[in-house]
């Protein structure tokens, strides 16, 4: 009998650390086989440990789940909470690899950093430990730990996803630059508001994302008005400055209070889709705004508001090229090479789309540092024998190569709608490592059907499906990612595993975060010892049943 993400859900205990409370037994990978379909979700348990046992209990590849229950100590169940390290520890996982894999074993998380510290798998009973002192498990001799157990049960662990493309969702809008929404306090009635974009807003988004497994996205504005930018670029860093802020407290702290103080899914650098575009291929996009980087990066700093480096103004309220993480431009524009070198030099991610580029100028933009390909097939030349667009780079392997480049990634919207499935088949049969799932979600996403506005346009929702109002024009989408990555295994027939990468390390490497980029960054996407504990338990049908942000209960099944 399969067990639906309800029933499966875990309900994780709120626990009083100056009580004494019995750790349940835990079971081996074995046992949890078998009462898989008969058992109740196993709760999580405190466990403390005594400051000599740290050691053994969490570095030895020889600890069992038993050995640790044992150790229950009221003396160290007494100590404050600057006294005091806090682990998760999640069992019976099935842990995501990078080659899409998945093998039973042990994760645990440092609750203070929110730090994975410590993977140990079944089948080799090796342990992958953190050598460095701020993330290994142990400590000072005053430090006592206290393990909180997740049972998975036989379910997938994977790294929380990752939407490189959220135009907005749960009726809020991220191009909505109207300047009366600033000083707005947030409503919570999920209909979202005439008023301009606010924190509240965003930090809505954010929550609300963790139910379906997002623990990272990049809020999305499609092409708008230079007043728009210069208001909701720095507007989305104050959020983001803001969401670090308490969550830096709630590490701090140790525990989430209530629901108001919870941080959601990590809010990253804004994507620009657009106004650099070709007109022919704008789509849903206001052609008002519609325009080419003619002066190259001189033109898009006017655009956007962009302040120079050096210039004496005031950084909170102007927006700044470190906002930015992805641009998405037609290349063949008049100075759209130029830009694109420019963008890419500074670590901003260039994005191929809403384009009417040849094969030939596709390879031109990527030796000028373009790395990717917005929602492949949609707003592009479709493929042809002869003349095969930038369809034609996800199988140039040979010819980028000896160019001393790499194919480039692609993003797909996989509803069902924006792409047929044989056309999604089509591309990750010719280059699987460079799939990456996005939403493009709008507003409507979680709202159901009716008349929404994405930006300055009226769109309509018809089930699944995402239009201007009074044409058939597809102005977005309203699917959210768990659904993308069930939809996508159907069509090509892949692994849940390797379906899981499209949405994990895949966008993760887009943006240069699958690996350690800088002194005190942790990597993204990925499940290895040092990376941050942004985590998804999922079904075999990829079916959420709890997120995890920085090693912190994001969604817990029935509960949220």
């Amino acid at each position: 009998m399969k067990r639906s993400a309800e029933e499966a859900a875990l309900h994780l205990d709120v626990v009083d650390r100056g009580a004494m409370i019995p750790a349940a037994p835990l079971q081996s990978a074995d046992k949890m086989t078998e009462d898989t379909d008969t058992a109740a979700p196993h709760r999580v348990s405190i466990i403390p440990l005594s400051t000599s046992s740290t050691t053994t209990a969490l570095s030895s590849s020889s600890a069992t789940p038993s050995l640790i229950s044992s150790r229950l100590s009221s003396s160290s169940l007494s100590s404050s909470n600057n006294d005091v390290r806090t682990f998760t520890r999640f069992i019976n996982a099935r842990l995501l690899q990078r080659d899409g894999s998945l093998n039973m074993g042990t994760l645990t998380v440092d609750s203070a950093t929110g730090i994975i510290t410590q993977i140990t798998f079944d089948s080799q009973q090796t342990n992958a430990t953190a050598t460095d002192s701020s993330t290994s498990v142990g400590g000072d001799d005053d430090d006592q730990i206290i393990v909180d157990t997740v049972d998975c049960r036989g379910m997938i662990l994977s790294p929380g996803f990752i939407d490189l493309q959220l135009n907005g969702a749960y009726g809020v809008d991220f191009s909505n630059g109207d300047d009366s929404g600033e000083e707005r306090g947030g409503d919570d009635d999920g209909e979202g508001s005439d008023n301009g974009l606010c924190t509240e807003d965003i930090m809505r988004v954010a929550n609300s994302l963790c139910q379906t497994g997002c623990t990272s996205f990049c809020p999305t504005m499609v092409s708008s008005s230079c007043q728009t930018y210069r208001r909701v670029l720095p507007l989305m860093r104050r959020a983001r400055k803001q969401q670090h802020q308490q969550r830096q407290l709630q590490l701090r702290q140790g525990v989430v209070t209530d629901n108001r103080t919870k941080i959601g899914a990590s809010i990253l650098g804004m994507h620009l889709e657009g106004p650099f575009f070709d007109p022919a291929k704008r789509g849903a996009h206001d052609e008002r705004h519609v325009l080419a980087p003619s002066q190259g990066i001189d033109t898009v700093r006017e655009v956007y508001g962009l302040t120079r480096e050096g210039q004496n103004v005031d950084n909170e309220s102007s927006p700044i090229l470190k906002d930015i993480d992805i641009i998405t431009l037609a290349p063949e524009l008049d100075g759209g090479l130029k830009a694109t070198k420019s963008l890419t030099s500074s670590s901003v991610v260039v994005s191929c789309g809403h384009t009417g580029a040849t094969y030939e100028q596709g390879i031109e933009a990527i030796t000028h540092g373009a790395t990717l390909l917005t929602h492949l097939f949609n707003a592009m030349n479709p493929f042809h024998h002869r003349k095969p667009g930038l369809v034609g780079l996800l199988s140039s392997e040979t010819k980028l190569a000896n160019l001393g480049f790499q194919r480039p990634f692609y993003s797909l919207i996989v509803d069902g709608i924006h792409v047929h499935e044989s056309a999604v088949c089509m591309a990750y049969s010719s280059h699987p490592e460079g799939c990456v799932l996005v939403t493009d979600a709008m507003s409507a996403m979680g709202l159901g059907d009716g008349k929404f506005d994405l930006g300055n346009m009226s769109v309509t929702i018809r089930g699944d499906r995402a239009t201007l109002t009074g044409t058939e024009t597809l102005a977005g989408s309203v699917v959210s990612m768990d659904k993308c990555v069930r939809r996508f295994q159907k069509f090509t027939g892949c692994t849940v595993g390797e379906a899981l990468l499209c949405a994990t390390l895949h966008p993760a490497n887009v943006l240069n975060r699958g690996v350690i980029r800088e002194e005190n960054s942790s990597p993204i996407g990925v499940l290895e010892v040092g990376c941050r504990a942004d985590l998804t338990l999922v079904t075999d049908q990829v079916e959420v049943v709890a997120t995890w942000v920085h090693g912190r209960l994001a969604y817990d099944g029935l509960k949220i």
